[in-house]
């Protein structure tokens, strides 16, 4: 195994902002519109007035940044059309990878940086600030490798992305809704699961991850040797703990030696044996109804002969669940393919059922049947203590202590 890993951090955070008390951009914001794209005299103002209160080299590029720095860029994914009045331009802001106490440090100096220059607007959860996003980018320098099916075997994304109010957004799926159709097609020719031993799981999850920027865990970065976390919003940036328990033992989830990653690996297997065999059980009961459109082709799902949800397939297929009303939906999977929808409905299954165990407040499915499955499902769940997300926690919690009493002087995220 590699040198023990010194786990580092960087940023890239999303905030709207007001006119930077600067008379030039409050005659701009009382005679115009907020900016459809933060200008550069705007990026670089807001980078001298970061610079002044936190002493370090904030600047605006004109292009790309070249190399790791610290950056102020317009942010081209916040829509002006419907904010405030006071607000006037969204810019996003990135640190280079820093160990984790300095980049809690450089936090806390944007905190009170923003605060002072702009107020209190980025910190309070609105509509407007909902869609601001807080992304983490993290990297073990010359230690453990982040090999997708660590990730994705040791962590309980679902839980993670629910308490960041992440669940079901564009760009925030789980890497189970990537990896869990292969997992299931293959479980309907393995219905015990005995050709996933070894490391034959490791390899489908590996070679199945997602690494596009719709994954919460984004696995396109590792090429460039980190993991973009898409989990956070930057409400949690403002008023989260403290970065090492906002990350929820992600960087612990790496640091699994095989000898302890046992009871993660049954774990998971063991769920998608109770999930593929919930499938077998239901998939009669699924119909697909698909109508050619002008753009893209739409249609509905049912499930035992009623509505359960909306299907929008162009190449790729969108599916939706829906709730009480056509027009509420309880879980999204986005880019499967219209064979696959049977899978994908199973692991929306598997997220309402768990979350149904977490004890999160989620909207029903309208449809009265398979809401009864999905209960059916997180009984199944619950029976066995194993697949919890408090098992999984134990087990890392047990996996580390292991590490450090053989390495005591370790210098893991966790002994920061």
């Amino acid at each position: 195994m590699s040198a023990t890993p010194s786990w580092r951090a960087g940023f890239e955070l999303e905030v709207i902002l007001g006119d930077l008390g600067e008379p030039r951009f409050e005659r701009e914001l009382r005679e115009g519109e907020a900016m459809d794209e933060a200008s550069s005299a705007f990026c670089r103002a807001f980078a001298a007035k970061l610079r002044d209160r936190t002493g370090r080299t904030w600047s605006a590029p004109s292009g790309t940044p070249k190399q790791p720095g610290f950056y102020v860029v317009p942010e081209y994914g916040l829509d002006p059309l419907n904010w405030p009045e006071d607000r006037l331009a969204g810019v996003e802001l990135l640190t280079p990878p820093l160990l984790v106490d300095d980049a809690e440090m450089v936090r806390s100096e944007l905190c009170d940086a923003i605060y002072e220059i702009d107020g209190d607007f980025n910190f309070f959860e609105s509509e407007h600030t909902a869609i601001c996003g807080w992304h983490i980018n993290i990297d073990a320098g010359n230690g453990h490798r982040l090999d997708p099916d660590r990730f994705i075997v040791d962590v309980d994304e679902l839980l993670l992305l629910a308490n960041n109010d992440r669940l079901f957004s564009r760009y925030t799926a789980l890497q189970r809704h990537a990896v869990g159709v292969p997992l299931l097609r293959h479980l309907a020719h393995d219905p015990t699961g005995k050709f996933l031993l070894g490391s034959a799981l490791a390899n489908i999850l590996d070679a199945r991850a997602g690494r596009d920027k719709g994954y919460a865990a984004n696995f396109a970065k590792l090429d460039k040797g980190y993991l973009e976390l898409r989990h956070f919003s930057a409400e949690s940036f403002f008023n989260g703990p403290h970065l090492c328990e906002q990350l929820e033992r992600i960087p612990a989830a790496f640091e699994v030696w095989p000898t302890y990653s046992q009871p993660f690996e049954q774990a998971f297997r063991q769920k998608f044996l109770l999930l593929s065999r919930w499938l077998a059980r239901h998939r009669n009961k699924l119909a697909l109804n698909l109508a050619n459109g002008l753009v893209a082709a739409s249609g509905r799902v049912h499930f035992a002969d009623e509505p359960l949800g909306h299907v929008m397939a162009d190449g790729l297929v969108e599916l939706n669940l829906f709730g009480r009303g056509e027009h509420e939906y309880v879980a999204t999977i986005r880019d499967i393919g219209l064979s696959d929808i049977p899978e994908a409905i199973a692991l929306l299954a598997l997220d309402l059922a768990e979350l149904y165990n977490l004890g999160i407040r989620q909207r029903a499915s309208g449809n009265k049947a398979f809401q009864r499955a999905v209960l059916q499902l997180a009984a199944s769940l619950r029976k066995d203590a194993s697949l919890s997300s408090a098992a999984q926690l134990e087990a890392l919690a047990h996996a580390e202590a292991q590490r450090r009493k053989m390495h005591p002087y370790s210098d893991g995220i966790a002994a920061t």
